[in-house]
């Protein structure tokens, strides 16, 4: 038996050497690729963060922009119903005056009086002024004090961080959210409101604001067109405590149950950058959180979205 060709081996050795060599290379190239894989995902994630970062505080920005105006806009819109009472009760006057002057026209001697009296009211078409005057001023003075209570419920918003919880009647926090978020409602959205008899509830009622402000925008999102929103409260009893429940439901979109296990993760948002943040939601169950409750949602795709607040009722003095 012949012995093993020396120059055989060495090539034999060589072409493992060169194969364990080439793997090794594929191993490292595949992991190399695929750790550029990982950081241009989380690259891609960070600049979704810090827009989002950025958008927040935008939001923020506005919120305490928001705060400054409406107290500016307090003192015009105060003494502009001011001066418009007295402008009202000054034409009563004036009016009265015509009113005797016409009443005493017949019974006057002077005659030429009279005629430029009765000219100068055509002219200026006095008759339609007295008929108009009323309703002007009042729509005047209703208008003023919708901008005004605009002004009030966009303070309470704005200024949710107080240092004590008020009593707090929970129907009046949703009439008054719904008042400063009506816009954004008012062309999509059907609002159903069941209200049930609830004592007040011990929070700081601009937070609680906030949170039912983030439930209705984020309702006529999911509803775009033809929405219903219902608004339900009652209170119950459970574990030996009394708690007021909120419910808000729509008619949306709903979701998938992947994106209902999310929804209250930080900057989690179905919503292109721009549009949301991803941070209400999580706020929302910050809030209530603190409070003492629970924030739940129950949604199904296709069939609406349902949020339940439960807040505890604490004993107020």
């Amino acid at each position: 038996m012949s012995e093993e060709n020396p120059y055989k081996a060495a090539y034999e050795r060589e072409r493992q050497a060169r194969q364990m060599a080439e793997s090794l290379l594929d191993d490292k190239t595949r992991t190399l690729y695929d750790n550029v894989v990982k950081l241009e995902s989380t690259v891609a994630e960070l600049e979704e963060t810090q827009d989002k970062l950025v958008q927040s505080e935008k939001m923020a920005s506005i919120g305490q922009l928001a705060a400054g105006v409406a107290h500016e806009i307090n003192n015009p819109i105060g003494f502009s119903l001011s001066n418009l009472n007295t402008l009202s009760d000054y034409l009563q006057s004036i009016l009265s005056l015509d009113k005797l002057v016409m009443s005493s026209l017949l019974a006057l001697d002077n005659e030429q009086f009279s005629k430029q009296y009765q000219e100068l009211r055509n002219e200026h078409d006095i008759d339609f002024i007295v008929e108009d005057i009323d309703s002007l001023v009042s729509d005047s003075v209703k208008g003023l004090n919708r901008v005004s209570a605009i002004v009030a419920n966009l303070k309470k918003v704005s200024h949710s961080g107080e240092l004590e919880k008020e009593s707090c009647d929970i129907n009046q926090l949703i009439d008054e959210s719904l008042k400063v978020v009506w816009s954004e409602l008012k062309y999509t959205m059907q609002v159903e409101k069941h209200f049930g008899e609830i004592p007040p509830v011990l929070c700081h009622g601009g937070e609680i604001t906030q949170v039912l402000m983030n439930l209705f925008l984020n309702a006529s999102y999911a509803c775009e067109e033809n929405g219903v929103l219902d608004i339900r409260t009652y209170q119950t009893n459970s574990h030996d405590r009394d708690w007021v429940i909120i419910k808000v439901q729509d008619n949306g979109k709903g979701m998938s149950p992947q994106v209902l296990k999310k929804i209250f993760d930080p900057f989690y948002t179905t919503k292109p950058v721009g549009v949301g943040t991803g941070l209400g939601l999580s706020v929302s169950f910050g809030i209530i959180d603190k409070h003492g409750g629970k924030i739940s949602a129950h949604s199904e795709e296709g069939q609406g979205t349902t949020f339940t607040i439960v807040l505890p009722i604490d004993d107020v003095e």
